[in-house]
C-alpha cells in the first residue's frame, strides 16, 4: 500500500522482509577507502548506499537498489542533498529514519519507506517495528541488510577515522563537525555482528584501514 505525502510516495517497510533472501549485500559507505575496493570480486550483490555514496556509485557504474538516510544534517544541507538527487538512480529506493520525512523539500518525489527509531544502542531484526541507530547510519543499513535476507554483509568504505582534511570520498564544501561517538558506532556495529552470526548472517568490513579492523572479519575486496 502506497501513501501520499507531499512529493514523497511513503511506502510499507513490511514488504521488503526477505527480498533479497541469501544474497550478498554491500554497504557503501562514505569513507576514503572505497576507491580501493574491487567490487568485481563479489558475484551480483545487491548495494545499499547511504548518504553521500550516490556520487561514487554514479562514477562507478554501480546501482544502488536501496539508500539510507538516518542523519538530519545531510537533510538539511542543501548542496548534500543535490547530490542524492543529482547521483541516485530514480528507481532505488529510500529507506529514512522518520523523523527526517517532513525535512524533504515539496518537489521531492522519489519513493521512500520511513522507519522509527528505537533508541541508540541495540540492534532489530524487524525493521516494522523500528531500528537502532547507534550514532551512525551505517547501522540502518545493516539492519536494514539483515531485514532483506542477506547472507552475507560487507561493510565498504566504513573507516570511521575521519580525517580532519578530507574525512569522506567526496568534496564538502563545508565540513560537518566530526561526533566523537566513534567508540559507540564500533560498539553498536560489533554488536551487530554478534546478533547477525547465530542466524548465519556473516558480517565483514572491507576496510584495511578501518578502525573496525579489531571487530569484526576483514574480507579482501
Amino acid at each position: 500500500m502506497q501513501q501520499i505525502l507531499g512529493g514523497i510516495k511513503k511506502n510499507k517497510i513490511q514488504r521488503l522482509k526477505s527480498k533479497e533472501q541469501g544474497r550478498d549485500i554491500v554497504i557503501l559507505g562514505n569513507g576514503p577507502s572505497l576507491y580501493d575496493m574491487d567490487f568485481s570480486k563479489l558475484k551480483d550483490p545487491v548495494y545499499v548506499g547511504l548518504n553521500g555514496s550516490a556520487l561514487f556509485s554514479s562514477e562507478a557504474g554501480i546501482y544502488e537498489e536501496y539508500y539510507v538516510l538516518s542523519d538530519l544534517r545531510f537533510v538539511k544541507d542543501p548542496l548534500k542533498m543535490k547530490i542524492l538527487e543529482d547521483n541516485l538512480r530514480s528507481d532505488a529506493l529510500l529507506v529514512v529514519r522518520r523523523e527526517l520525512s517532513g525535512y524533504f523539500a515539496s518537489d521531492f518525489t522519489r519513493e521512500v519507506c520511513s522507519v522509527r527509531s528505537l533508541g541508540r544502542d541495540g540492534f532489530s531484526f524487524d525493521l516494522a517495528r523500528g531500528f537502532y541507530f547507534g550514532c551512525t547510519t551505517v547501522m540502518l543499513a545493516i539492519q536494514l541488510a539483515s531485514f532483506l535476507g542477506a547472507k552475507n554483509i560487507f561493510l565498504c568504505g566504513v573507516d570511521l577515522r575521519y580525517d580532519p582534511e578530507k574525512p569522506r570520498f567526496y568534496k564538502e564544501d563545508k565540513i560537518h563537525a566530526i561526533d566523537d561517538f566513534s567508540c559507540v558506532q564500533i560498539h553498536n556495529i560489533r554488536n551487530s555482528y554478534k546478533e547477525l552470526k547465530p542466524k548465519g548472517i556473516s558480517l565483514y568490513n572491507c576496510s584495511e584501514n578501518s578502525l573496525l579492523r579489531p571487530y569484526l572479519p576483514y574480507y579482501e575486496l
